[in-house]
This record gives structure tokens, C-alpha cells and sequence, in this order.
């Protein structure tokens, strides 16, 4: 199950990063991924359908609360681009004949910027054991601070990133349509949606390994 789980997650962020690059595909393969995406997600719901159960249970401490917000968030992202996609749907749901407004693309773009970011936060929340056992490893070994640097470059490749593809741009509706550069390599588009997942999830993970150090001299 752990197996399929991670075969699962890394399916899905494989889609969204391809789903980003609207672009690079026509809009019935758009949609299509688009809805296999959110069966995907619907299905890893319903695997850790327990995790929600729990939710209410035990004590919250600042880590817990904010995982929660975090997964919720996205849930709702989630839904927003799927009811968007239905309503701005040209091919998959078009048999529902729903007139395309300005409204649904908006909602589209922001739900669908705002999805992006939350999953790589969601990645950050969970990799804590892989990053624990590449710092052990690399911990006064030769490739140490090659291994910081690495690290470095990557945080910063993924907010120059974060930054050229005006992502918080269409997270705060700066504009009202979604402009992409079509003389750049799909290819370059996908490499810097990952490194932004990358960038926010090595942040996110600095950021909650401080707090706990914190914690553990007070």
C-alpha cells in the first residue's frame, strides 16, 4: 500500500506539473488529464479517508494545525478546478452545454495557481524522513557542502521561477487571463514548475526543522 501510495502522489504531481503548461497540449488532452488528475486525488482521499477522521482528535500542536489547514486548503483548491474546468469545459463537459464566463476562467486560474503552491507545501509536509536521512548521510562527509549548495541552488532556481512565471500573479488575479510564452520549450516550463514543488517544499521543511529546534531548547 505505502508503494502505491508514493507511485500515486508521484503520478499526480506529474500531471499538474504537465496540466500547468496549458500550452503544450490542446484542450481536450487538457481536460482529460485534467479529470484524471482529479480521480487521482478523490482516490488518495479516499486512501488516507483516516487521516480525516482523526482530525478532531488528540492535541494540535503549531505543526499538526497547520497541516491541517494546509490539506483543507488544497482539498478546496482542488474542487475549485474541477467545478472551473467543468464550468469553462469546451470538450470533456461540454455536453453540459454551460455558458463560458469570465468568472469560471478566473476561478480557474486562481484555484488552479493556488493548488499548485499548496501541493508542493503538502510535498514539504512530507519529507521530513527523506531530508533526516540525506542530512545524516551527507553530515561530514566529502560532498557535504556540496550537498548545502545543491540545496541552495535549487531554492533559488524554484523563486526565480516562482517569479518569471508570474505565478502569484494569477494566485491574486493581478490579471485576468493567463498569458504563457509559446516560443518557450514545454519542456523548460515543466523543469520550472518542479523546481518551484522543490523550492517551497525545502523551504517549508527548514522552516518546520526550526521551529522544532526551537521548541527543543525552550
Amino acid at each position: 500500500m505505502k508503494k502505491f501510495r508514493i507511485i500515486l502522489d508521484i503520478a499526480m504531481t506529474c500531471l499538474f506539473i504537465v496540466l500547468m503548461a496549458y500550452y503544450a497540449t490542446n484542450n481536450a488532452v487538457h481536460e482529460i488529464l485534467g479529470v484524471i488528475t482529479f480521480v487521482l486525488f478523490i482516490l488518495h482521499n479516499i486512501i488516507n479517508i483516516k487521516w480525516y477522521k482523526s482530525i478532531f482528535k488528540g492535541k494540535h500542536n503549531f505543526q499538526r494545525t497547520f497541516h491541517i489547514i494546509i490539506n483543507l486548503l488544497l482539498f478546496v483548491a482542488m474542487l475549485g478546478m474541477m467545478i472551473s474546468g467543468i464550468m469553462i469545459s469546451a470538450d470533456v463537459f461540454a455536453f453540459l452545454d454551460i455558458p463560458t464566463t469570465m468568472f469560471g476562467r478566473m476561478l480557474h486560474m486562481c484555484s488552479t495557481s493556488w493548488g499548485f503552491v499548496l501541493m508542493a507545501i503538502h510535498v514539504g509536509l512530507h519529507i521530513t524522513a527523506l531530508m533526516n536521512k540525506l542530512n545524516t548521510k551527507m553530515k561530514n562527509s566529502t560532498f557535504e557542502y556540496v550537498y548545502y549548495f545543491i540545496l541552495v541552488i535549487l531554492v533559488g532556481l524554484g523563486i526565480y521561477s516562482f517569479i518569471n512565471l508570474d505565478l502569484w500573479e494569477d494566485m491574486f488575479l493581478v490579471n485576468h487571463f493567463k498569458f504563457f510564452d509559446y516560443n518557450q520549450s514545454p519542456i523548460i516550463y515543466y523543469l520550472k514548475c518542479l523546481s518551484i514543488i522543490i523550492a517551497l517544499a525545502l523551504i517549508i521543511y527548514c522552516i518546520l526543522n526550526i521551529i522544532k529546534k526551537v521548541k527543543r531548547k525552550n
